[in-house]
């Protein structure tokens, strides 16, 4: 037996070596176990989910596109943008639709506008769904455009 001194990393004392005996013939002859179907796990559905808050008091619409630049500047690829405006975006700042468009059109899949309640705003969403169509038609075609045949 060596002692714990003569040890060096990765190397350990055997007192008894371990012999390893060939498998017997006959296991060679019998056949594999069948496998069991492969279990599904279940695997849940995860959503990126962006929010920009633009219910804030506002004094100029350089102000509202200034919040929703700070907010979307570093935005990635997501799912789902949700825009909360309050009244004094709505108010302010005509082209909302436009702005909240162009920010997401190739970063989302889907865009919520939240707008306070009643429906006199309730334009800003089909706007917005309007310049969502607008820019990715005319993204399309650029990319079209760009590419080279065959």
């Amino acid at each position: 037996m060596t002692s714990t001194q003569d040890r060096r990393p990765g190397r350990w004392p055997i007192d008894h070596p371990v012999h390893l005996e060939p498998a017997p013939a006959h296991a060679h002859d019998e056949r594999p176990l069948p496998l069991r179907p492969q279990d599904e796990v279940a695997v849940p559905e995860v959503r990126l989910v962006v929010t920009v808050d633009l219910t804030g008091p506002y004094t100029s619409s350089h102000d509202v596109t200034a919040d929703l630049y700070s907010q979307t500047r570093h935005s990635v690829d997501c799912h789902t943008v949700v825009v909360r405006f309050g009244e004094d975006a709505l108010r302010i700042c005509p082209g909302l639709g436009s702005a909240i468009a162009s920010r997401f059109f190739l970063a989302a899949r889907q865009v919520e506008i939240h707008v306070p309640a009643g429906t006199r705003w309730a334009f800003v969403a089909a706007e917005t769904q309007e310049y969502m169509r607008r820019y990715a038609a005319d993204h399309a075609q650029m990319l079209a455009k760009t590419r080279t045949s065959g």
